[in-house]
């Protein structure tokens, strides 16, 4: 791996690091001055000397320490779970870092590494990432970590990283007492720049992790301990996440590597779980077979975890096999839960004694709190409303038929001249088109022969989105992917068109009988989906994007009961109807 790369300051891969950002912009902003604390305590007599004393910033935005008040008398009454809906410009991250500090120790948790980055630019706070991040110390850097020598090839007979953390004091350095007062030792004075951020996250009374991280981190390694508080941001997508990682894929080309065994011909036209629990049991008992002792580390630690997760889909199988889907396929097969009410304190909101969700699109939150499986006594909700001026974010409702699966043939040929006439009406702004799906992303490019439209596949999104952000020239991106977790602020988008409605896709069976079984869960996915693609291009009050939809579906949002309770109010007094 070339050492240009590399970041010679903590040793994360450039694409990943933020060190640059972080020395000349959060020390800067976390410094406030005395006399600027004691300006927002004559300005706000009425707020608690710790929150502002805790406030990252000397200017507060209007209302953001009135909800940081709210929020901390819930805590003090015994709410464990708070709901915090608020849309963008209310400054959460802000809400977030000063409820850390005041009830620290505590975790942070964002939908990608790319806000989780976003955070310790702007606060300072220590972020932790996998190894996958960080090149090899021990293997020259010619590898990351997780492949790296250590991991795959014997060291003095045992397969462990000589710059890792031990528990051991035996020639060891101190790096930390965790939270049960256990010396924690570096094994090496040489550090591992792994082990150095993680050790400095574990020991950190305010760590930044992303979902994936956390939930294999708190779960398997459990290096780190319970906290006060654990925020939760993008709270919307937490019940995605733990069904993503309550799923169990069962590969043969595994199995036939791993234990010599496939799943038999006979079985993959299995719908009912029970049917598979001989066979998994039987599996299970097979992997515990093996011996892991003189195999690469990186290897053993799947072979455990491969364990963990047949044990675990075992005991669920035979607990609820009503709440599962089997979804097989010619390479294997898949089981994917319907319902995680049951699982969702076990596997992440016991990490902390309270809990705060915080999103723009909560929606309904008896419903979001339901299906997390929280009791309505626990549970305090506060609504934030957009102070984003209407006439600034309209919505243009510009329908020539359905975008439905049996419609979409007939009505895609009458959206182009739409489309045309959008492009040619913001000719020197850029746009983004929200296609939904790579067919209908597909169908676009081919039909509208403009060089100005870029678009991505699977493999290449994060590079054409840096593109596009970065352009000067009146790009429009054509994108499937980009609903959330994007922020293009003032000219990087000034209109976008919601091209097709975001119905979740009911090819899946899992989706499909879920919606089945529950309907208003399926309408809740459409409007959440459909209001963050939404919020893509109006990131301050002083924005402007202009909003098309050309998908007729968007009918329903109004007026079937089930959609219209859920679509926000902000939404539908933006809408300006002209088909």
């Amino acid at each position: 791996m070339d050492n240009d790369f590399i970041c010679k300051k903590c040793g994360m891969l450039k694409i990943n690091c933020i060190c640059s950002s972080i020395t000349s912009k959060s020390s800067k902003k976390m410094n406030i001055s005395k006399n600027q604390i004691s300006d927002i305590k004559r300005s706000n007599p009425h707020i608690d000397h710790d929150i502002i004393e805790n406030f990252p910033f000397a200017h507060p935005r209007e209302g953001q320490l009135e909800i940081i008040d709210e929020i901390k008398k819930a805590i003090t009454k015994g709410f464990r779970y708070i709901i915090l809906e608020a849309g963008t410009g209310t400054g959460k991250s802000a809400i977030a870092s000063t409820l850390a500090r005041i009830y620290q120790p505590a975790y942070i948790l964002t939908m990608t590494k790319q806000l989780q980055s976003q955070y310790a630019h702007e606060f300072g706070y220590p972020l932790v990432k996998g190894r996958s991040n960080f090149a090899c110390k021990e293997d020259d850097l010619e590898s990351t970590c997780d492949i790296g020598t250590c991991q795959t090839t014997p060291h003095s007979q045992k397969f462990s990283c000589p710059y890792g953390i031990t528990k051991s004091d035996d020639g060891g350095i101190p790096a930390f007492k965790d939270a049960f007062q256990n010396q924690i030792y570096f094994k090496s004075i040489d550090k591992c720049n792994y082990w150095k951020q993680k050790a400095e996250a574990v020991n950190s009374k305010i760590t930044l992790m992303n979902y994936d991280y956390a939930l294999l981190e708190l779960n398997y390694v459990k290096h780190f301990n319970k906290r006060n508080i654990m925020i939760l941001d993008e709270a919307h997508n937490i019940e995605d996440k733990l069904m993503h990682r309550m799923e169990v894929n069962i590969y043969n080309k595994r199995l036939e590597k791993d234990i010599k065994k496939s799943i038999p011909r006979s079985m993959m036209e299995y719908e009912d779980p029970s049917e598979w629990l001989m066979f998994i049991e039987s599996t299970y008992e097979d992997y515990k077979a093996i011996n892991i002792k003189n195999i690469p580390k990186n290897k053993a630690d799947r072979i455990n975890r491969t364990k963990h997760r047949l044990n675990e889909l075992l005991n669920n199988l035979e607990d609820n096999p009503q709440n599962w889907v089997v979804d097989s396929s010619t390479g294997g097969v898949s089981f994917k839960p319907l319902k995680v009410n049951m699982h969702a304190e076990e596997n992440l909101l016991k990490h902390a004694d309270v809990c705060l969700f915080m999103s723009a699109t909560i929606l309904d939150h008896k419903l979001f709190s339901k299906w997390l499986g929280i009791r309505p006594a626990e549970l305090y909700s506060l609504k934030i409303d957009s102070n984003f001026p209407s006439s600034k974010r309209p919505v243009y409702i510009k329908t020539k038929g359905k975008l439905s699966a049996n419609s979409i043939k007939y009505t895609a040929p009458k959206t182009i001249p739409v489309l045309n006439k959008i492009i040619k009406h913001h000719k020197h702004e850029k746009g983004l088109i929200h296609t939904h799906n790579y067919k209908c992303q597909e169908y676009i490019m081919n039909n509208i022969h403009n060089s100005r439209l870029i678009s991505h596949n699977s493999q290449n999104r994060e590079y054409q989105l840096n593109q596009f952000e970065k352009s000067k020239d009146p790009l429009i991106l054509v994108s499937p992917s980009m609903s959330e977790g994007v922020d293009l602020p003032y000219d990087q988008c000034q209109f976008q068109v919601i091209y097709k409605i975001p119905f979740p896709y009911l090819g899946d069976k899992q989706v499909n009988k879920r919606m089945r079984r529950d309907p208003r869960w399926y309408a809740y996915k459409t409007v959440m989906t459909l209001i963050q693609a939404y919020g893509r291009g109006m990131r301050a009050e002083d924005d402007y994007c202009a909003t098309y939809i050309v998908d007729g579906n968007i009918d329903m949002m109004f007026k079937s009961p089930r959609y219209r309770s859920l679509v926000p109010k902000f939404f539908k007094e933006a809408v300006q109807r002209d088909d």
